[in-house]
């Protein structure tokens, strides 16, 4: 019984929602449709240039990508070889000073024996 008058709210409620819409139509059904074809053609072609300029954005996204990929390549090669002339550059100097400490070094521990000699 619950099903059978539950069903028949919903066919009465169906009619009379479809009763008062024609009703409190606000226009016609001709300029209604006539309407709702100009709103689609209007939706199809903001779509249409969507569509275009999504595609223009994807182009720029992917040269742009290319050609940041080749100012990475060329900058970490610059810094490559700003590194290996750094070292270049620096060599010398390095060796000097390693010979310098050497020196140091023997210096001490010419130091440390007369210390030791002289305590003994």
């Amino acid at each position: 019984m619950k099903t059978k008058s539950l069903l028949i709210g919903f066919i009465i409620g169906g009619t009379v929602a479809g009763i008062s819409t024609l009703l409190s139509a606000p226009a016609p059904g001709r300029d209604t449709r006539n309407k709702i074809q100009e709103k689609k053609k209007c939706i199809q072609n903001q779509m249409i240039e969507l569509k275009k300029k999504v595609i223009h954005v994807k182009d720029a996204t992917i040269h742009a990508s290319k050609e940041g990929k080749k100012e990475i390549l060329a900058f970490s090669s610059d810094v490559k070889n700003s590194i290996n002339k750094w070292k270049a550059d620096i060599l010398p100097h390095q060796q000097e000073l390693q010979k310098e400490l050497q020196a140091i070094e023997s210096a001490m521990n010419e130091l440390e024996e007369n210390i030791n000699h002289l305590k003994a």
